[in-house]
């Protein structure tokens, strides 16, 4: 890629493996469209791995470091302290080095405290919020109300604003309201000299799954249906509005999710939480349904049209993978886990970089089966026992 390229890139909270129709056939007759034509417009991967909670994968995506390495073994609870350390280099960082505008719309959670959100992290504006957690009990008066539980705005060199209580409501305009900070987003920079890094990181399918009130009974699969429909909605305006700016031809566009569907699915109807297709397992198992996700990548010309590969990828590599794509300068000074995937993603290379993947559950470095014996290669996309 000689021109520097524009970066959208879609990260959704929970979606399993089943969920879109472009993986496993969908979830109970409700077809994502726009994303099946993303897939179909791009490299469609079926062996994507990413870590086993929400700030582990988040954080093995913005630094391209497995987690253990910044000591994020596990997801962070509201409130709670710590998060991404200051002097981790992400990708907003290293992309803003090389030129380019950074922002983020929606969910960060990589720490809610001073020298933790994402406009002190290289991002240049943040809108959204920490965690997908929402507050039931707002407004009662011994219960007071945490800055983690705001939707929050803020620009680099700021102190951030707390702008509405993340309650139930909010949780079914959320998603809406990121869709429409990215389609202004990118209609107001797509034409400018700058590429910009634009990364938009959804509620979707994190439990509750609540669907904007437009959405309310329109899927035959309930209120996870409706949400799903929303979604595969929001996206399609995302690449209307890259479509309009004139730069799909220079704008890599990356679908993705952070990891497998929540526990509550072995206790409520499955189709309230998702689907991990053919895998079994979920959120915070190192088994197939948790770790192994939907991703989709798209940039016409550079990325063959209409590619599916079952060749191992990690979350872990976008972080080297962009920086080549971008121009932008690999730290020298600490180890980075993520491989370089350009040549395989844009076809020059059949096979991906990546041979294996290390699954960690906490500080402890596990087997796909979670057993804690010894580990053998199977040539599959974890170690098992």
């Amino acid at each position: 890629m000689t021109k520097k390229p524009n970066i959208v890139f879609i990260l959704t909270d929970n979606v399993g493996y089943g969920v879109p129709s472009s993986h496993n056939h969908g979830i109970l007759g409700t077809p994502t469209a726009r994303i099946d034509k993303l897939a179909a417009e791009g490299l469609r991967l079926t062996n994507f791995n990413v870590e086993n909670q929400c700030t582990p994968s988040r954080a093995a995506l913005m630094t391209g470091r497995l987690p253990i390495r910044s000591g994020i073994g596990k997801a962070i609870a509201a409130g709670a302290p710590g998060g991404l350390h200051p002097w981790e280099i992400t990708i907003p960082k290293m992309l803003g080095e090389a030129g380019y505008r950074t922002t983020l719309f929606g969910k960060w959670h990589l720490g809610a405290g001073e020298g933790r959100l994402p406009t002190d992290q290289g991002f240049d504006e943040w809108f959204g919020f920490e965690t997908s957690d929402i507050v039931y009990w707002a407004g009662k008066p011994d219960m007071p109300v945490k800055d983690v539980h705001f939707i929050r705005e803020a620009r680099k060199g700021e102190r951030p604003r707390n702008l509405r209580v993340y309650d139930e409501d909010m949780r079914r305009q959320i998603d809406r309201m990121v869709t429409d900070r990215a389609v202004d987003y990118i209609a107001s920079n797509g034409g400018r000299d700058r590429p910009f890094f634009l990364y938009a990181s959804f509620a979707f399918a994190h439990h509750p799954a609540l669907a904007h009130p437009d959405f309310k009974g329109t899927s035959v699969a309930g209120e996870f249906g409706d949400s799903l429909l929303e979604h595969d909605h929001n996206v399609g305006r995302i690449l209307d509005a890259v479509a309009d700016a004139d730069i799909a031809e220079n704008t890599i566009v990356v679908w993705a999710s952070d990891n497998g569907p929540s526990p509550l699915a072995t206790v409520t109807p499955w189709w309230t939480i998702g689907d991990t297709g053919p895998w079994r397992g979920e959120i915070g198992t190192v088994l197939e349904g948790n770790i192994r996700t939907p991703c989709v990548i798209r940039c016409p010309g550079k990325i063959p049209c209409g590619r599916v590969s079952n060749e191992i990828v990690a979350i872990l590599d976008f972080f080297p993978t962009l920086a080549r794509a971008a121009g932008g300068t690999m730290p020298t000074d600490r180890p980075i886990d993520g491989v370089d995937q350009l040549d395989f993603f844009t076809g020059e290379r059949e096979a991906s970089n990546r041979e294996h993947v290390l699954l960690f559950l906490g500080q402890r470095l596990r087997p796909s089966n979670g057993a804690t014996t010894r580990f053998t290669w199977t040539g599959s996309s974890a170690w098992t026992a």
